[in-house]
């Protein structure tokens, strides 16, 4: 696990059910938002790459497409600031990501030798590390028992 991870999982050994529950609610909402990310670089995997001009994936992916995205990402962006609050651990939105449940976005300077599959493909991969790190944190969440639930 994540530092993040961990540290919302020891945070959450002192809170209340309906607190656990939030976070939950939280990290399930967000894990929704990765999935949909996803969907969308996974569709630019489905397309020719015909446009040989590097820049940005926003050239080749389209505005409706890069638009999506960049709702996904702010709407991530306010659950991330709405977790760290709730759990005290760090989910912050940066690339470079280490705890982050960030989206990824189309706006990055493509490398001269990078096509828009090969960027599609990293995208992927990133938000489906993410998704696993998000599950396994509900996972461990919902193994916790509150204090108010211990047996004595």
């Amino acid at each position: 696990m994540t530092d993040c991870q961990t540290a919302t999982v020891e945070a959450s050994k002192s809170w209340t059910t309906e607190c656990r529950a939030a976070c939950i609610a939280l990290l399930e909402d967000a894990a929704k938002r990765i999935d949909e990310a996803a969907s969308i670089w996974e569709e630019v995997l489905e397309a020719p790459d015909e446009s040989g001009v590097p820049f940005t994936a926003l050239i080749h992916i389209g505005p409706e497409r890069a638009r999506l995205l960049q709702r996904l990402h702010f709407e991530q962006k306010a659950l991330a600031a709405e977790l760290t609050e709730l759990t005290g651990a760090g989910y912050r939105d940066t690339l470079g990501m280490d705890d982050s449940i960030a989206i990824v976005q189309p706006y990055d300077q493509m490398r001269d030798d990078e096509s828009i599959h090969e960027r599609a493909r990293i995208a992927i991969a990133t938000l489906q590390e993410r998704r696993r790190r998000v599950t396994e944190t509900v996972a461990a969440l919902q193994g916790c028992q509150s204090p108010d639930n211990q047996d004595l």
